[in-house]
């Protein structure tokens, strides 16, 4: 197995980058943030990826847990061999589909299209994202800055001007919102990534229209 990257909670895992493409996953089911099950709902649509659930109740959320898309339930104090063992097994279970479905992922180059006077933002197929007035407020700043990369400090100003100094957390679970916002509605993997020590980019076209 190779090195586990851990996060604190449920919303660092999702705003950092490449959430959906690690090869396998260990979700407690108890999370701060996004709760567990949402989590498991989460990753099953947008990764190919092995899925094991650590419950403190595993006889009660098992058949929610596994309906959520865990591919194993465990007890949350399972001993380290178990845990290892789950995740051999579902490593072997899942590495004959992961190909198929990561050429069926969509490609970074297929262009997206904001909408201000809509509120509304266009996937590449088409699917409509109704945004907030702040949400707009943030893609068009996306949409306008050199690469689709904006600083931290621009957004806050833009979002709240004078009163910005003490609104980083708003702005992050914004962002988090932003994110889950575009991957309920449209099944699309975010393009919205934060960028260490930087602000946020989004990582695909992004046309004003």
């Amino acid at each position: 197995m190779e090195q586990w990257q851990l996060w604190p909670d449920s919303d660092a895992f999702l705003l950092s980058e490449g959430a959906f493409s690690h090869p396998l996953y260990v979700v407690q089911t108890q999370q701060t943030g996004v709760g567990g099950m949402a989590l498991l709902t989460l990753l099953h649509q947008r990764s190919a990826a092995g899925i094991v659930a650590l419950s403190r109740r595993p006889q009660q959320e098992m058949v929610s847990a596994l309906d959520a898309g865990a591919d194993v339930v465990l007890p949350l104090n399972a001993p380290p061999d178990h845990l290892m063992a789950a995740l051999r097994a579902v490593q072997r279970r899942c590495a004959p589909r992961a190909p198929a479905m990561l050429r069926a992922a969509p490609p970074t180059e297929l262009p997206w299209t904001l909408r201000p006077t809509d509120h509304a933002l266009l996937t590449p197929d088409g699917t409509r994202i109704a945004l907030s007035a702040n949400e707009i407020v943030v893609m068009q700043s996306l949409a306008q800055a050199q690469a689709h990369r904006v600083q931290r400090r621009e957004l806050l100003q833009a979002l709240w001007g004078e009163q910005a100094g003490d609104m980083d957390n708003a702005l992050q679970a914004m962002m988090y919102r932003l994110r889950r916002r575009i991957e309920q509605a449209s099944r699309w993997p975010a393009p919205v990534h934060a960028v260490a020590r930087v602000g946020y980019e989004f990582r695909a076209p992004l046309n004003l229209g």
